[in-house]
């Protein structure tokens, strides 16, 4: 049977397995609103969640899910199936044929997920690669290459508030690749109306017909993670830092000129346009507020998710943000100074004992031209 048949044929019968590799942050939001989805769609099916064992009591009947503008729900999850790693998934049972694997792994993780995820996949998997910055996906991409391969960008930061309680901290879409017109479309677009209908709250999801731009833009955006490390503040307070905001504009600028070298037409995925960013970044104080408050809804105290990696010694995904700026400046003949000084200390502080700040000034004053 080919792919197209397997996917023409698992359909038909509405008997699609999703599973989600990656039991983090994301993993855990996007379980917490997949699994009453499917039960709707998909009658008597289960969810198949991978992560590292001590995210196991985040997954039981019942997870709960808030933002920063709306309460707290609860939302059924008995249909989950919550595995340490793939050998416990085969040997409980599961025939380890999954219809669509979401990767919600850190870039950092993939070259040893590709492996691990092996025996989970038939030739028609769609394998659904979920990850921050530029670049990842094409390591899954290499080592699945007959495979239906998409990418979907989660424009939010969500933080853990207690077992299995997952807070999103900030607004957005989250967008889809779009697909081939198949009948596994259909089964996907199922899913979006079922996201939307029971959860356009905290789960808006939608298609994106170019995600490459897409992802440039989101990496522009995601240039202030590195510096919301640095500050050691959380996100808000970061931003109201007028020297912090004119590292993260002079960033920007460059990554903007790297993306007009590459002649990327980069979406608005705020309130005001890619190019006006950098301008807004820098205001001075007394205006800055007022303007950033109608661009993007932000909770007081969220904090990126390069933060959380230097909180707890992990390796950050700086290579695929900022290092996806610099990379292509490189190769394109223009200079990225700003990013290239965030990226070195981000580097440093990886490796630090513990976690200090950097201060704007001192950015400023390592960055050479």
């Amino acid at each position: 049977m080919t792919m197209t048949q397997h996917i023409t044929a698992s359909t038909a019968a509405q008997q699609y397995r999703h599973g989600i590799m990656g039991a983090g942050l994301i993993g855990g939001y996007l379980a917490a609103h997949l699994a009453p989805v499917l039960s709707r769609v998909i009658p008597e099916t289960s969810l198949t969640v991978i992560g590292r064992g001590y995210s196991r009591e985040d997954y039981g009947n019942e997870m709960a899910i808030s933002d920063f503008a709306s309460d707290i729900t609860y939302h059924n999850s008995c249909n989950v199936m919550f595995y340490e790693n793939v050998d416990e998934c085969i040997a409980n049972g599961s025939s380890g044929q999954l219809d669509v694997l979401w990767l919600t792994v850190k870039c950092t993780a993939i070259e040893a997920v590709v492996e691990d995820i092996k025996p989970l996949v038939h030739p028609g998997t769609v394998i659904i690669c979920c990850q921050n910055g530029i670049g990842s996906d094409v390591v899954v991409r290499d080592a699945f290459p007959e495979h239906p391969i998409y990418r979907a960008m989660f424009p939010f930061n969500v933080v853990k508030l207690a077992p299995g309680h997952f807070h999103r901290g900030s607004s957005g879409t989250v967008m889809l690749e779009n697909m081939l017109d198949t009948p596994f479309k259909q089964h996907m677009q199922k899913l979006i109306n079922g996201f939307m209908q029971q959860y356009s709250n905290t789960f808006p999801c939608a298609w994106c017909t170019d995600m490459d731009a897409l992802l440039w833009a989101k990496c522009q955006v995601n240039l202030t993670n590195s510096v919301n490390a640095l500050s050691n503040l959380s996100l808000k307070d970061t931003l109201l830092d007028r020297g912090y905001r004119q590292i993260i504009a002079k960033m920007m600028r460059e990554h903007l000129q790297v993306c007009d070298a590459m002649g990327i037409r980069l979406p608005k995925i705020t309130k005001v346009s890619a190019q006006m960013i950098p301008r807004v970044l820098s205001l001075p104080n007394w205006l800055f507020p007022h303007i950033a408050k109608s661009m993007v809804d932000i909770d007081p105290e969220a904090k990126l998710s390069m933060w959380w990696d230097i909180e707890h010694h992990r390796k950050t995904e700086i290579d695929y943000i900022n290092g996806a700026t610099i990379k292509h400046g490189k190769r394109l003949g223009i200079p990225t100074p700003m990013n290239q000084t965030v990226l070195t200390q981000i580097k440093i502080l990886e490796e630090a004992p513990q976690r200090y700040l950097v201060s704007a000034q001192a950015l400023q004053d390592q960055c050479v031209i």
